[in-house]
C-alpha cells in the first residue's frame, strides 16, 4: 500500500462513526464504536469472503491495508502510543503496550 498517498478521515456520531480509508488503490468505510476495555475502539472491517467486493483490492493484500488503518488510527487517535487486534470482522485498537505480546 502507498502509504504515502493514503490517509483516513473520519465522521463521528457520538460514541461512534465512520472511518474512511483513502488510497490510489481503495476506498472503502468502516463503521467504529468506543469499547470497554481494554480496546478503546472497535472497528467493524471486511470479513476475508467479502473483502475484494468490498475493497476491490486482493485478499493477499487485507492484512497490509488493515495494518495501515491499525497504525494510522493509532496514530491519529491515541498520539502513537497503542496496539491493535484484528479478526475476520473486528479491527480493535488499545491504548499502552499489549500485555500478552500479540497484536500489531
Amino acid at each position: 500500500m502507498n502509504h504515502k498517498d493514503s490517509y483516513l478521515s473520519y465522521r463521528s456520531e457520538g460514541r461512534g462513526g465512520t472511518i474512511y480509508l483513502h488510497s490510489p488503490e481503495t476506498n472503502f468505510d468502516m463503521w467504529y464504536e468506543l469499547a470497554m476495555p481494554p480496546a478503546i475502539i472497535i472497528m467493524g472491517v471486511p470479513e476475508p469472503k467479502y473483502w475484494e467486493a468490498r475493497t476491490g483490492t486482493p485478499l493477499a493484500r487485507r492484512e497490509e491495508i488493515l495494518q495501515f488503518v491499525g497504525e494510522q488510527v493509532i496514530k491519529d487517535r491515541l498520539s502513537g502510543n497503542g496496539y491493535f487486534l484484528i479478526d475476520d470482522h473486528i479491527l480493535s485498537i488499545c491504548p499502552g503496550r499489549n500485555p500478552d505480546g500479540e497484536g500489531h
